[in-house]
């Protein structure tokens, strides 16, 4: 995930939205107990339910999805490493900073914990974690954006400030990284297709780069200027199209993984700041924003976004709404055909219900 700092003082200062609310029939809102704990990054984890991690508590959330009336909850994550050196602040406050959760092949759910510096891996089935050093040293990846990806055989992740691409390995629980080519890329966004190869975006170097496992050799593909700071890469379509978020331009944008060609879709409706992707089952790209209080989705056919504004979101009429809820992840479940998202400053996890060909 890239530097999200201005919403973490977005998330100190928009707690009149923590109240539960009652929404339309498409939204439901399940909104955290603990006061300000920022959810950030959200999954399907490998029992069927949704995780999500948090940027400001020790948490990690839980939504049981597979009951009839699904239920939140927060489970307290028992870091190994010493207390952040940041006392002053209330002990709700004093989080890892981790935003990222994939689930494993291996049934275990997996979690950045941001300047912690580690890699964290909980077991739904024995509510137990484990926690393990990464192999990028003491440089590892002190700022708390970065992304993962699951294979079969381990999990892809990135360390932007280490600038190497980690591969940790389900059955040694060995981590084994490679250097990035291009200095201080500040590699967040990683996605790995069919083939195997590894798509990483490059935040600072203004790169797409494809790594191939098979001969360790890393390709890099400069993005347009319409197309700076490629920060997440989460939507694959067509058999050979990867969309990303890029965050200086307020763009989505698509590269065709087998010609290195990028295609630009620009939100110049909203002032959005677009952060993750997802896709659903009909090819639809959707993102979210972090500055305007909507869901987003691209019809690639036509290259159209519509903007679905979000209940109990504040003024969402204006290119930035106010106040901005900073809508973090967002992520399709195939299980029900619904969209998942977290809203950081709002302090709630959300489910948007699709319906048709939407």
């Amino acid at each position: 995930m890239p530097r999200l700092s201005p919403l973490v003082g977005a998330a100190l200062a928009a707690t009149a939205f923590a109240a539960p609310t009652a929404a339309p029939s498409k939204f439901t809102y399940y909104n955290l107990t603990t006061p300000l704990a920022a959810p950030c990054d959200l999954n399907t984890g490998p029992d069927g339910n949704i995780y999500a991690s948090t940027f400001l508590a020790n948490k990690l959330v839980e939504v049981d999805i597979t009951s009839a009336n699904p239920t939140l909850t927060e489970i307290t994550i028992p870091y190994t490493l010493p207390q952040l050196p940041d006392s002053a602040l209330p002990a709700r406050l004093q989080g890892a900073g981790s935003c990222v959760v994939q689930p494993g092949a291996d049934g275990n759910v997996y979690l950045a914990t941001g300047v912690r510096n580690q890699l964290a891996q909980y077991n739904p089935q024995t509510k137990k974690f484990k926690f393990f050093e990464n192999s990028g040293g003491t440089a590892g990846n002190l700022q708390p954006f970065n992304d993962a990806w699951p294979t079969e055989t381990g999990l892809w992740f990135t360390q932007t400030t280490a600038n190497v691409l980690t591969f940790f390995d389900y059955a040694t629980e060995q981590m084994t990284s490679y250097e990035v080519p291009t200095p201080l890329s500040s590699p967040v966004g990683v996605y790995v297709v069919p083939s195997g190869d590894v798509w990483i975006c490059e935040f600072v170097g203004q790169k797409i780069a494809k790594f191939d496992p098979t001969t360790k050799q890393f390709t890099e593909y400069p993005v347009p200027l319409t197309l700076l700071g490629p920060a997440v890469v989460r939507a694959f379509t067509g058999g050979k199209y990867l969309w990303f978020t890029a965050i200086a331009t307020n763009a989505i944008g698509r590269i065709d993984i087998t010609t290195g060609a990028f295609k630009t879709y620009l939100d110049t409706a909203n002032v959005g700041v677009p952060i993750e992707d997802t896709n659903d089952k009909n090819g639809n790209v959707w993102f979210s924003t972090a500055l305007s209080n909507t869901l987003n989705y691209i019809t690639p056919s036509t290259g159209k976004i519509t903007a679905i504004p979000q209940p109990d979101s504040g003024i969402t009429s204006l290119p930035v709404s106010l106040p901005p809820v900073a809508n973090i992840a967002v992520h399709y479940v195939s299980q029900d055909n619904s969209i998942w998202f977290t809203q950081l400053a709002a302090n709630r996890v959300g489910r948007y219900q699709l319906s048709g060909n939407q």
